[in-house]
């Protein structure tokens, strides 16, 4: 039996009035809810921070200014079914692992980075004997124009994993104990949810940290935020596997710069080689030393910097 109950909006003016269905309003965000996240950045954002997607930067950079407001995802239909699915494929995941989730929904913030949140999905406190963060996903499955059908898992898993570092410093600082690996749970439209292993790596976990911090910073003082290198994320050492560029997508572009590279890589020993001899020939008194075009300065901690010489 299905039971239509509505939460009404009324809109004055000329404007329609639209009934939203009360189910679909059970996981829109509180007021409080919305002014928390406004001053922090939760597991969901540093993924868009860690991408190559200038237009969600410039909106996100937007919504934490509040230039302008957060959308409303109650009718978006891809959101709504991330929602209801969360639940089976959390206990899909027990089922098949036999191990219990828990910490489901639980917000985390740090003592350390006050701009650091998040709401977990769930954590395994015996995954493989260690502790685990798990995060549960939905996707529709559309693959991108360039790209192949078996392509989108492994970019949406790759696209995913800053979330898994962010949302695992939070669990190990708030439990005291490493969580070296991340699990997602992906449902792909109506197929079994697919299970991806993440490993942990702290020095990628530290680069999102300083790349929040700085975002974050630019937010606070109103100054406009520029946009850095893309954040890829590790690939662990066992995952690598040999690629014969010459038979990728790239293959145009790694051909032209391996030219230039076969050209000048003779030149290039020549130049380092002359430079470690010039530094070896300046005096030990001397704060600078110039002459036939260059320049070589020497720092108060003897560091030497060599310079083609203004005229």
């Amino acid at each position: 039996m299905i039971t239509h109950n509505y939460a009404h909006e009324d809109n004055t003016g000329d404007a329609k009035t639209i009934s939203i269905p009360s189910f679909l309003t059970k996981f829109k965000l509180s007021e409080q809810s919305l002014a928390e996240r406004k001053t922090t950045v939760g597991g969901s954002e540093v993924c868009v921070l860690a991408s190559n997607d200038e237009e969600k930067q410039d909106r996100l950079y937007a919504l934490k200014s509040g230039h302008i407001n957060p959308d409303d995802l109650t009718t978006v239909w891809a959101v709504v079914m991330g929602w209801v699915t969360e639940d089976v494929n959390i206990a899909w995941f027990e089922l098949k692992n036999q191990v219990e989730i828990i910490n489901q929904q639980k917000v985390l913030t740090s003592n350390k980075h006050k701009f650091m949140r998040c709401t977990l999905d769930g954590s395994i406190s015996n995954y493989k004997n260690r502790q685990a963060v798990f995060d549960a996903k939905f996707t529709l499955g559309f693959k991108k124009a360039d790209e192949e059908y078996a392509d989108v898992i492994p970019r949406l898993v790759k696209y995913y994993t800053p979330q898994l570092h962010w949302n695992a410093y939070l669990l190990e600082e708030h439990t005291g104990r490493p969580v070296p690996y991340g699990i997602l749970s992906i449902i792909r439209g109506g197929n079994e949810p697919t299970f991806h292993e993440v490993k942990i790596d702290k020095d990628y976990q530290e680069s999102l940290i300083e790349l929040a911090k700085d975002f974050m910073y630019c937010v606070e003082n109103q100054i406009p935020y520029n946009i850095p290198d893309f954040q890829e994320p590790p690939t662990p050492t066992e995952d690598k596997v040999p690629v014969d560029m010459s038979k990728t997508k790239a293959r145009l572009n790694w051909k032209r710069h391996s030219e230039v590279w076969l050209q000048t890589y003779g030149a290039k020993q020549s130049c380092l080689e002359a430079e470690k001899s010039l530094k070896d020939l300046v005096p030990k008194n001397s704060s600078m030393a110039f002459g036939d075009g260059i320049k070589i300065s020497v720092s108060k901690n003897n560091r030497k910097k060599i310079e083609v010489l203004d005229d």
